[in-house]
């Protein structure tokens, strides 16, 4: 980071320091300070916190203040309430960009201010703390118990700082008071500072400071009986553990130390359920690829989260914002210099109705700045995992996503989907390909989870004339709690109950996605199944991202993990207006997609009424601009457009564009925009795959310079008139 780009106030940095019967080292903290920071070029205010002193130090904080009158301030506090106290007294006054925090005793010398500062504008971290140098420490019985309490913090919390006791930090002013937003008391709450930090996601790094020798005035840990020190230390440590855990927590599992106090409900398992819950859990490097066992925790967290009520959920997608764009601007080029040319910083967006302040992301801008300018320089190859889409467009997209967000929407889509009345332990059935576009890996890894799911795939993309019979009897087989499907794949079922079929057997509930479900289809489901509908909306990009509840027809937003704006001429829509769907992912940090337009469209709704089943999270109403089409091959196959969208993703550098255009049965037309590493022998090796799905069907290959757009903004990816036969489906 430049350190003209924190620089947008008359103060840059705020040098916080609480002072207890210090009145021999204010004067020389003051000049000291002045002289590091003028020197350096850094606009500054010293802050001097009275922890209710009992010398002279108010008196010589006034002194100061008339001394350097543009510089220094004052704060008394009446009582002495702590370190801790004076901190948030402090960080609360501040206001510049960046707060120091240092003790007033001279221990930490001013003059490494500027080493904090440094560190904190060229490395890619949200915290600077200065561990202190052996070289002029006194190898006394202090040295000798800080070093072993430093041991036992390491231990204890998974870390492997060299000072975590130091309280000689600097953040970002919001960062820090996040920080130091603390549940429990300590005795000593320097010592928590990086715990917390940690704790809460944030990045630290250490730089090296002198530490020396207090020449004027007394420590209050000299007049501390060693005993009482050490036993207070163990209760902090006790309490730490109970507030932060060990180790670095994933930023939505630190929802539970940051997000508001509701109390929730939990998830409900118990018995035979919850073991099966918690083995698969325990179990997930095995079958689930990038997700690791923590993801129990997300889990159990966004089953509390989901109760919070408007105010709590607005505080918490305002808490995990602030963080995305902090990141998204120290680490990823692309939003810097976006930022940059419209005159943004950081601090100027904290709520998600900020976000208008940013211009929105299309895919074309993605598509035109990956890799490097999209990737946080922060990123780990080794957890990312390339996602490939044609989805409702007929254009081959491509981004990445971190272990972050499959973690988290992976734990999303579990909770989401007991939304419908399905528990762990139950059947289910996935009208799905379960394996087309991965890796034997992957189908080894799809194939366990499935089995511990009791989850039976039965391909959508294999569904034939004469075929519905067979599913029918297959799902009378496996008598399946939940049925989840494309939409498509649900319209095959749809028609089968329409021509008078019925199943022996009546399931709690039927999910669609991918495409929306016309009301007569959902219709001739609820009447022929005697189950409920849901609705789930979602992308490749980032998976589910509304899901129905079984109380009303619109769809709640994970608002723990997308800010959803519907736009209508650029400004929100009201509730009942048709607008634009703009997503920014709160859960990808490795290539943020900040107010990505997903090119569809949907009904904002009416969010001032809490939905009748107590869920806080906003909602969105009906979707639009994403139509079923269907193509019947020569084979006798019913293909969805959905296939399509999947078969092109995986020859994304042959294929632009693509349209499927059929009038006929067991014929189409191909129109096809040529990619950029275009070849013939690539291009009749597609073709010989895509017969393994067509059969014989005739293929008319017209290859076109553009797919023209539709009102929605989408290219439609499949077009077709020719309509299953009822009789002979």
């Amino acid at each position: 980071m430049n350190p003209s780009d924190l620089a947008r106030t008359a103060i840059d940095l705020t040098v916080v320091a609480p002072c207890y019967n210090e009145e021999g080292n204010v004067a020389e903290l003051a000049r000291r300070t002045r002289d590091a920071l003028d020197a350096a070029g850094i606009a500054f205010e010293l802050i001097l916190v009275d922890d209710g002193s009992t010398d002279g130090t108010w008196a010589a904080i006034k002194e100061a203040e008339a001394d350097h009158p543009a510089q220094v301030r004052g704060i008394a506090q009446p009582i002495n309430g702590g370190m801790f106290a004076a901190w948030r007294t402090g960080v609360a006054a501040a206001t510049g960009n960046v707060v120091c925090l240092i003790d007033a005793d001279l221990q930490n010398p001013p003059e490494a201010i500027t080493r904090l500062w440094d560190e904190l504008h060229t490395k890619n971290v949200h915290v600077v703390q200065g561990f202190r140098s052996s070289i002029e420490w006194d190898r006394d019985a202090r040295f000798v118990s800080s070093r072993g309490l430093n041991l036992v913090l390491n231990t204890m919390f998974g870390d492997r700082a060299r000072d975590n006791k130091s309280g000689f930090v600097m953040a970002p002013r919001s960062i820090l008071a996040d920080i130091l937003d603390f549940k429990h008391h300590y005795n000593y709450p320097q010592t928590f500072v990086r715990v917390a930090a940690r704790a809460k996601g944030y990045a630290v790094a250490e730089t090296e400071t002198l530490f020396q020798p207090r020449r004027v005035g007394t420590s209050f840990l000299d007049a501390t009986p060693p005993v009482k020190v050490y036993a207070d230390v163990l209760t902090d440590v006790v309490r730490g553990l109970g507030e932060f855990g060990r180790g670095r927590r994933h930023p939505v599992e630190a929802m539970h130390v940051t997000a508001p106090r509701s109390e929730p409900p939990a998830h409900g398992y118990r018995g035979a359920r919850k073991i099966l819950l918690d083995t698969y859990f325990a179990s997930m490097p095995m079958h689930a690829w990038l997700i690791r066992s923590q993801t129990k925790s997300i889990y159990e967290t966004l089953h509390r989260t989901q109760w919070f009520d408007r105010d709590e959920l607005h505080e918490l997608q305002s808490w995990r914002l602030q963080r995305l764009i902090w990141h998204a601007y120290a680490h990823v080029p692309y939003y810097r210099r976006v930022m940059g040319e419209h005159g943004l910083h950081p601090r100027d967006i904290s709520t998600p109705e900020d976000l208008t302040k940013l211009p929105m992301l299309s895919k074309a801008d993605v598509g035109a700045n990956l890799y490097m300018d999209m990737f946080a320089d922060t990123h780990r190859k080794r957890e990312m995992h390339k996602i490939a889409t044609s989805g409702s467009t007929g254009q081959p997209f491509v981004t990445y996503v971190d272990r972050q967000q499959l973690e988290i929407r992976f734990a999303s889509t579990l909770r989401s989907l007991e939304w419908t009345g399905w528990r762990v332990g139950d059947k289910q059935v996935r009208l799905w390909h379960q394996t087309l576009g991965m890796s034997p890996t992957q189908i080894v890894r799809e194939r366990l989870d499935a089995t511990m799911l009791r989850r039976t795939f039965i391909p959508a993309f294999e569904l034939t004339d004469g075929g519905l019979d067979s599913l029918a009897r297959r799902l009378e087989e496996i008598k399946p709690v939940l049925i989840d499907g494309y939409a498509e794949s649900l319209n095959f079922l749809a028609l089968y109950l329409q021509r008078g079929g019925r199943l022996n057997f009546q399931p709690r509930a039927v999910l669609s996605s991918a495409q929306m479900l016309t009301s007569d289809t959902r219709r001739q489901i609820e009447d022929g199944l005697g189950a409920k509908v849901f609705d789930k909306y979602g992308a490749r990009e980032f998976s589910g991202i509304a899901y129905q509840c079984d109380q009303g027809d619109d769809h709640h937003i994970l608002d723990e993990s997308y800010i959803v704006e519907i736009l209508k001429e650029g400004r929100p829509a009201l509730p009942g207006e048709l607008g634009e769907v703009v997503i920014t992912d709160l859960n990808n940090f490795s290539v943020p997609l900040i107010r990505y337009r997903i090119g569809d469209l949907a009904v904002a709704a009416d969010n001032s009424q809490a939905c009748e089943c107590g869920r806080g999270l906003s909602r969105l109403g009906q979707i639009q601009g994403r139509t079923q089409a269907l193509v019947h091959c020569a084979n006798g196959r019913w293909l969805p457009g959905t296939f399509f969208a999947h078969f092109f993703k995986e020859y994304d550098h042959l294929v632009q564009f693509f349209q499927v255009v059929q009038h006929e049965h067991g014929t189409f037309a191909l129109k096809i925009v040529q990619g950029r590493h275009w070849t013939t022998p690539a291009w009749d090796d597609l073709l010989t795959d895509l017969r393994t799905y067509v059969g014989d069907s005739q293929i008319d290959v017209h290859f076109v310079d553009e797919v023209p757009l539709l009102a929605t903004g989408k290219r439609t990816p499949v077009v077709s008139t020719v309509r299953p036969d009822f009789q002979t489906l």
